[in-house]
């Protein structure tokens, strides 16, 4: 069980923008659904998060604005850019493809 986030270091930026091309998200509910979606086997905690999120805003990949929560309370929600989702498309084929390679080599050669 990997439970950390050295598991995705490198893959959260299109991990996060493949979340939030779904559907706009805050922080809190982005780590909880990443770790879902890693069959809790993926963790990454909200100041490792707020890094790259930091990182994606300052790159222009996404943008945040204030929405109100079922509790009234306002909650930061964050929201995929024209750039950002460019940059999602274009890079999901990419990072697939890395993985089908690390798959051949940890699998021995050029097994399919």
């Amino acid at each position: 069980m990997v439970q950390s986030s050295e598991f995705i270091k490198g893959y959260t930026e299109i991990v996060v923008c493949a979340l939030l091309y779904e559907r706009d998200d805050y922080l809190y509910s982005l780590v909880k659904r990443i770790t879902e979606c890693g069959g809790g086997e993926i963790r990454i905690t909200n100041p490792s998060l707020l890094m790259v999120m930091k990182r994606l805003l300052e790159e222009g990949k996404i943008k945040s604005y204030s929405g109100e929560s079922r509790t009234g309370m306002d909650r930061r929600y964050y929201s995929l850019t024209e750039k950002g989702r460019e940059y999602y498309l274009l890079s999901r084929e990419a990072y697939l493809g890395s993985l089908r390679t690390l798959k051949n080599l940890i699998q021995g050669g050029n097994s399919q």
